[in-house]
Order: structure tokens, then C-alpha cells, then sequence
């Protein structure tokens, strides 16, 4: 339910969001909530082991479902109230900004600078525990996270949306334990519908309207949806009503967004919300091969090493895990592996962009939550490291050629399919060309990197998920 918990403990008082003490152990149990809940309590509840649960897992579903959301419910809750209080506070320092401008007070205007960047980054991170409730939600598919999120640039102010009517409804729905839906505006990804969650059993995506007007709006909707009245027929009953008409075009769009998202998510194909183009999901049936495994060993080996940990996935993804005082320069030390080889061409990615993407929330790593907890706080530091020209070599195992393509052709290609984000590297973007498909040229893409990062696909998967796409094709 998302009314507020009764205050039983020091850890349920209203966080001070300038301690980053305070900060962690709220992020924390709101973590465990949306992520842990389900299977900790259903082991405790149950008095199983985990074997025990995995070799009889029909038996536990429902009961895993209802623990689940009971976490996803408290989850909610801690994230509605925590950004808030964040948001209260960023207005103070808004308007205390604009009088430390006025009056020229530089030492005032730069901390006031300082204090709405820890805001807004620890904004973020409660909204990303927002987003690991999404991610289960969509149970890990990225590309349903894609078509969640619409590119709107700027962020909602809770207050600023109808968020009691969304409470009140979100409430109500999830009153019955096999429901979960979240509200949308605590989210940094979803920019689709007022809630998203699983009703009776269905993935849903659903508005919320409130207010007369609004009720006058989906009427009319609904008749054009019957074809019992035509579009001029409101243009001329509501002629000397331009806000209202207004108002119903608004909605139209947005019930169009929801009907191409819900189209691609129960066909697999459908118009893109975002970019207005056809598109056809087209995925390979076997399952994804992942570095998962590689990747947990770097927690041990960090132990065992104490200050650094090191991995090559396929010989061209670098991976480097740094705490102490090498953390500072971790992304040196890879910088400096790649050149002293003569490989001028890489990208190195700290493991926080990934708070910035669509993809699998890092509270998901393979790693204790302590470690997880030591990354989100700085304490410890990991990068990826991508040697591009000797990534690009994998596409020869599929019959492909990966090259780069000159600085002109790239701006060429950019300003065509500006919507498919094409990955560039000091100006420069990859072409893949099949020697089967002759006359069909492919990019490499910002996206088929963050898979790699942020999903840990193995480096040759993704390309071999581009032959396998050219053949479906």
C-alpha cells in the first residue's frame, strides 16, 4: 500500500540529504525493498533453501509474487517520499541561487551550485531504484525499456503532476496482492502512461485523468473511436473553445504513444513512438551468452589483491576494478594498456553511466551488496575499457566486415538516421557490411556498446546478433 509507514525505527526518520551517511542507509533499504524482498522473505516465510526454492519453483511462484510486491510496494513508498523531500529542498536552493546572483556573491553562488548537484545526483539514484523496479517489471527485456522511454528531455517535479490521484489509484490497484503498478514520475526511464505494472496478471501501461474537462475529453475520444461523430464535427461544436481543443489533441497523441507501445509489446512490431518509423523486434531464441561469471571473480580477486582487480574479455574488452588510492587513476592505468600496444582507438566507461542508461540497474551486478554500495559511493572504482579495432575484428567470425567509415561519410549517415544514434569516435562511426547483403550497409550503434557494458554480452555476441538479424531480415 503506499501510505505512509509508521515511523518504528531511526532508519524510517526523514533522511538528512546532505549526510552521505544518512543518504546510503535510505538508499539502502529501499534497494533491498524493490530487489531482495521477494526472495528473502520468501525463504524466511517458507523456512526453504535456495535449492529448495529453485527445484520447486511452481510450487512458490505465487507466494514469490506477493513477497515481491510487498517489496515493491514499501520500494515505492520510500522512493515517493525521499524525492520530495529532494525536490522541496532543490526549490529553496533554486531561489537562494537567483538572490546569491543578484547580489554577486560568488562563495554563496558556488556552493549553492554544489548543493543542487549532490541533489539532483542523489535524485538519481532513488529514481534508479525506481528503474530496478521497471526492470523487473519488464523482467529484463531492454528492448521494452527502449520503447518506455521517449526521449522528453527535462524532469517532472512530483508536485507539479497529479501524484495524489496517481497514489490514490496505484493504491487501490495494488490493495490485491498478485498487482503491482508504479507511478512513472519517481522513474528516471519511464516516459510513457501515469502507471506501469501488471494487473490480473497483464502488463499494463494506463493514464490517469481527472476533472470534468477530462472526462469530456475521453468521451469525445471515444466517439471518434465509434465513429459516431467526425473530427470536423468537434472542430465546429468546439470552435470557441481553442484551450479545449487543445487539451483533446494533447490526449490523442498521448493515447496514440500508448497504442504504438502496446502494439510493439504484444506484437513484437509496430510504429516507434519516438522516431515514427516501422520496426520489428527480431531476437535470437537461444539464450544470451554473458561474461557474468568473469565478472563476479573480480570481487574475490580484488580481496585477494586489495588495491586492484583485472580482466580481457575476447582479448579487446578490458575490465579494471580499482580502490584506495588507485582509484583515482584506474582509467589512466587502461588508458595506458591500450597505447603502450599502439591501440589508439578505445573507449573507457566508468560502471556509473550505467545510471544514465536504459539498461540493467547496477543493483543488479554479480557482486555483494556491499560492493555495490562501495561503487554507487565512490569507494571503489570500475571501468570498461573497449579496444574498438580489435572489437570490429570479431565481425569476420560471421561473415561481416566491421570498418571504420571516414569523417564525412559519418556526418553524412548521422544527419540521416539521426534516430538510430549512431556511435562515433573522434568523429569517425563503424560500417558493417555483409559480403551476402550487398545492398544493405549497418552502423555500429551506442546501443550494441551499452549492451556490452551495462547487459555483459560477450563482445562476438553482438555481432553475432547483427548476422543473425541480417538473415531474419
Amino acid at each position: 500500500m503506499l501510505k505512509v509507514m509508521p515511523e518504528k525505527s531511526k532508519n524510517d526518520l526523514k533522511m538528512d540529504i546532505y549526510n552521505l551517511s544518512e543518504i546510503e542507509t535510505e538508499l539502502r533499504l529501499t534497494a533491498d525493498a524493490a530487489c531482495a524482498n521477494g526472495i528473502n522473505a520468501l525463504l524466511e516465510t517458507q523456512k526453504i533453501t535456495i535449492e529448495e526454492l529453485l527445484s520447486n519453483r511452481e510450487k512458490y511462484n505465487g507466494d514469490f509474487i506477493r513477497h515481491c510486491h510487498d517489496g515493491f510496494k514499501i520500494a515505492q513508498n520510500r522512493i515517493i517520499k525521499n524525492i520530495l523531500l529532494i525536490q522541496d529542498e532543490q526549490e529553496l536552493i533554486k531561489e537562494r541561487l537567483k538572490q546569491a546572483r543578484i547580489i554577486k556573491d560568488k562563495k554563496e553562488t558556488s556552493e549553492l551550485i554544489k548543493k543542487g548537484k549532490h541533489l539532483e545526483n542523489i535524485s538519481v539514484l532513488f529514481k534508479h531504484c525506481a528503474d530496478a523496479l521497471v526492470w523487473q517489471l519488464i523482467q529484463g527485456q531492454l528492448w521494452i525499456s527502449r520503447r518506455l522511454y521517449l526521449k522528453v528531455g527535462g524532469q517532472k517535479k512530483l508536485k507539479d503532476v497529479n501524484l495524489k490521484s496517481a497514489i490514490m489509484v496505484a493504491d487501490q490497484i495494488n490493495s490485491n496482492p498478485m498487482n503491482f503498478v508504479l507511478i512513472t514520475d519517481v522513474t528516471n526511464n519511464v516516459q510513457v502512461g501515469d502507471l506501469v505494472g501488471f494487473i490480473d496478471g497483464a502488463f499494463v501501461i494506463t493514464e490517469i485523468k481527472e476533472g470534468e474537462k477530462n472526462f469530456e475529453v475521453l468521451e469525445i475520444i471515444k466517439e471518434l473511436s465509434n465513429n459516431t461523430i467526425t473530427a470536423k464535427d468537434v472542430a465546429d461544436n468546439f470552435a470557441s473553445e481553442p484551450k479545449f481543443l487543445e487539451q483533446l489533441s494533447r490526449t490523442l497523441k498521448q493515447h496514440q504513444v500508448l497504442h504504438d507501445v502496446h502494439q510493439i509489446l504484444s506484437t513484437d512490431k509496430g510504429i516507434d513512438p519516438t522516431s515514427k518509423k516501422e520496426i520489428k523486434i527480431i531476437t535470437p531464441q537461444e539464450p544470451t551468452p554473458t561474461y557474468i561469471a568473469r565478472l563476479a571473480a573480480l570481487e574475490d580477486q580484488l580481496k585477494e589483491r586489495n588495491f586492484w582487480a583485472y580482466d580481457v574479455i575476447e582479448d579487446c574488452l578490458h575490465i579494471g576494478i580499482y580502490k584506495g588510492e588507485k582509484r583515482f587513476g584506474g582509467h589512466l592505468i587502461l588508458k595506458a594498456i591500450c597505447e603502450q600496444d599502439n591501440k589508439l582507438n578505445y573507449v573507457i566507461v566508468d560502471i556509473l553511466r550505467v545510471l544514465e542508461s536504459l539498461n540493467k540497474p547496477i543493483f543488479f551486478l554479480p557482486f555483494s551488496p556491499d560492493f555495490i554500495f562501495d561503487l554507487i559511493f565512490g569507494r571503489i572504482k570500475m571501468y570498461f575499457m573497449l579496444d574498438l579495432d580489435g572489437y570490429i575484428e570479431l565481425y569476420k567470425q560471421y561473415d561481416l566486415t566491421a570498418q571504420w567509415a571516414s569523417k564525412k561519410e559519418t556526418a553524412k549517415m548521422n544527419e540521416f538516421a539521426k534516430d538510430y544514434d549512431i556511435f562515433k569516435h573522434k568523429d569517425r562511426g563503424i560500417k558493417i557490411i555483409s559480403s551476402r547483403y550487398t545492398n544493405v550497409d549497418m552502423w555500429l550503434s551506442y546501443g550494441t556498446l551499452t549492451r556490452i557494458f551495462f547487459e555483459h554480452n560477450y563482445p562476438s555476441y553482438t555481432a553475432y546478433t547483427t548476422h543473425y538479424y541480417l538473415n531474419q531480415k
